[in-house]
């Protein structure tokens, strides 16, 4: 406490002041400034001595210790950001000295990010250190997702008195993000590209197609009917009735194509090979049929079954794209996934066994459609608002992103918290819709991602062990 400011002074009142707890006597020449009694001020400490009108030497009176103290007193009478006290007191803050911090009303100390406190009360300090805080100290507050700030660090031993109408309080907590909208299902119409009729090229002048196939297909154009494959004179239309082979006498046979399939017919033709690309990844659909048109020597209707084989060989059966052949009885559907950009190999030819092998005047066809399924993306979530800072208000999330189509939208940002206060959670993203598929992967998704949790409000006072405190004020966050 300072002594009087004027009228009588005793030197016991000096020795109370400056020599706490001693009985010896008084010699003014223990009391000169810079002394063993008043202690000299650093050249980089920025507080003030409250001693600094005692003489160093010299003329010397009890009327130099009116209104003086022992120690340093740094006061804050305006706004200061990012305070470290072993930056205020320089070389005197590890001095065995008492120190004062006082934060004058309506003076705000704050810090500038989350991973510096406001006010560091560092390690290393020597006597006793007090902090009088009559304004406010507050915490920056916390980007999205990110916990808000420290206000008042202390890893030294303090005494802190947080006057009426005084605060303290942590940064506000950042929003938490919103989470991504589901999955959805869209209709598309797949684009096909590179396809080539690999059975009917190249067209002959002849009365002979080509007719080549893979070599995993067992039945021969050669030989007597009925026991092998009897190609009768109706040729190949080509593809979409271009460059037809020679002889051609109807262009309904052969490969044809639209914006939404293509699709191949032939009579006594066989197999079909084709090939060709797609621009998606699904799901498509394959139908087959045989039929009769017009029966000959008594034969049954519809010889054998139509059955189709996938692979990415021109020279080998089926390799992921279902396993097995396509195809049961006349008429059938299957569902091979076919990837994107990959070349495929399509043969179609007719199985049985005995003389129905043959389909002597049998049509049979196979369409191949282009529409289909695809999963759509949900959209991205929101980001979080920033928490409230001295310099930064608190801000609300953003709202999420639209997905495609059939997705879910993102859901929205969490709100940031006001200071001391944690942020709001993100909102979960919305379910997806369309139509159900399993590849390339389920869709769709009933619900969208949860949002993330909104960060916690960061601490009013970190190392509250080292502190005795005097708490009137305001104080809002955590404490540790």
């Amino acid at each position: 406490m300072a002594l009087a400011a004027s009228g009588a002074i005793s030197f016991a009142n000096l020795r109370d002041e400056f020599s706490p707890g001693s009985n010896t006597s008084v010699s003014f020449s223990d009391y000169y400034r810079q002394g063993s009694k008043i202690k000299a001020k650093a050249g980089n400490n920025n507080a003030v001595h409250l001693a600094a009108d005692v003489p160093t030497s010299g003329a010397i009176d009890l009327s130099d210790f009116y209104s003086t103290a022992r120690g340093f007193q740094y006061t804050y009478t305006s706004n200061a950001t990012n305070q470290n006290l072993s930056t205020v007191f320089g070389n005197d803050y590890a001095v065995d000295y008492p120190k004062f911090i006082v934060i004058n009303a309506g003076i705000t100390v704050y810090s500038t990010s989350t991973s510096t406190a406001a006010l560091n009360i560092a390690s290393g300090g020597a006597g006793s250190i007090t902090i009088t805080n009559s304004g406010n100290i507050y915490g920056m507050g916390g980007t999205a997702g990110q916990a808000g700030g420290t206000a008042l660090l202390a890893s030294t031993s303090a005494t802190l008195v947080n006057n009426s109408g005084a605060n303290i309080k942590g940064g506000g907590g950042g929003g938490g993000a919103g989470g991504a909208g589901a999955v959805g299902s869209a209709a598309v119409t797949a684009t096909l590209s590179e396809f080539v009729d690999e059975a009917g090229a190249p067209y002959g002048s002849g009365n002979s197609p080509a007719n080549d196939k893979p070599a995993f297909v067992s039945y021969s154009p050669s030989g007597a009917y009925p026991n092998s494959l009897n190609w009768g004179d109706r040729k190949w239309g080509g593809v979409n009735g271009a460059n037809a082979q020679s002889g051609a006498v109807n262009t309904t046979w052969g490969l044809f194509t639209t914006s939404s399939l293509f699709r191949g017919v032939c009579s006594q033709k066989g197999p079909m090979w084709c090939s060709f690309k797609v621009n998606q990844n699904a799901t498509y659909t394959l139908t087959a049929s045989a039929s009769n048109p017009f029966p000959e020597n008594n034969y049954r209707a519809r010889y054998g079954q139509p059955q189709i084989d996938i692979s990415t060989s021109a020279s080998s059966a089926s390799q992921g794209q279902g396993g097995n052949l396509y195809g049961s009885g006349y008429d059938w559907t299957a569902t091979p996934n076919l990837s994107a950009n990959t070349t495929y190999y399509l043969t179609m030819y007719m199985t049985g066994s005995g003389a129905g092998t043959d389909f002597f005047y049998n049509d049979m066809s196979f369409n191949f459609s282009l529409s289909t399924n695809v999963p759509s993306t949900g959209g991205a979530g929101g980001a979080g608002g920033v928490g409230q800072g001295f310099a930064q208000s608190a801000a609300n999330g953003s709202g999420g992103a639209s997905g495609g189509t059939n997705a879910g939208a993102g859901g929205a940002g969490g709100n940031g918290g006001a200071l001391g206060v944690a942020g709001s959670s993100g909102a979960t993203g919305g379910g997806g819709s369309g139509t159900a598929i399993s590849y390339p992967q389920t869709a769709p998704v009933a619900n969208g991602s949860g949002g993330a949790s909104g960060a916690a409000a960061g601490y009013y006072i970190y190392g509250n062990s080292n502190l005795t405190k005097t708490l009137i004020g305001t104080v809002a966050g955590n404490i540790a």
